[in-house]
C-alpha cells in the first residue's frame, strides 16, 4: 500500500495509481497587478511601485479602506476619490503661488 509523499515529485506505481506532488506549506500564490504609471507587476499588497516609485495604493477618505491610487471610485463605498485629490493639488497650487 502507497502512503503520502510529500518529499519528492509525483509518480505512478505499477497499478497505475498516480500522486501528485503536495504543495508547499505557507507558501501563498503572489497575486501581482500592473503599476498604474509604469505598468510593471506589483503585489497587490504594494503600496508604492518598486520600479518607479509611483503609489500604488491609499487609503478612502471616508472609510479607510486600502484602494488603488487610479480609482476614480472607493470600491467599498462609492466615495468619489477624486474630490480629495483635486483639493489637496489646488491648495497645494496656491501655497507655490503665495
Amino acid at each position: 500500500m502507497c502512503g503520502p509523499h510529500l518529499l519528492h515529485t509525483a509518480h505512478d506505481h505499477d497499478n497505475g495509481h498516480r500522486h501528485a506532488q503536495a504543495p508547499a506549506r505557507g507558501v501563498v500564490p503572489t497575486i501581482t497587478r500592473p503599476c498604474p504609471q509604469c505598468g510593471q507587476p506589483l503585489q497587490e499588497d504594494f503600496v508604492f511601485c518598486p520600479h518607479c516609485g509611483a503609489e500604488a495604493l491609499t487609503a478612502c477618505p471616508s472609510c479607510h479602506r486600502a484602494v488603488q491610487a487610479d480609482w476614480t471610485r472607493c470600491a467599498y463605498c462609492g466615495a468619489d476619490l477624486l474630490a480629495g485629490k483635486t483639493d489637496s493639488s489646488i491648495h497645494s497650487q496656491h501655497q507655490h503661488k503665495e
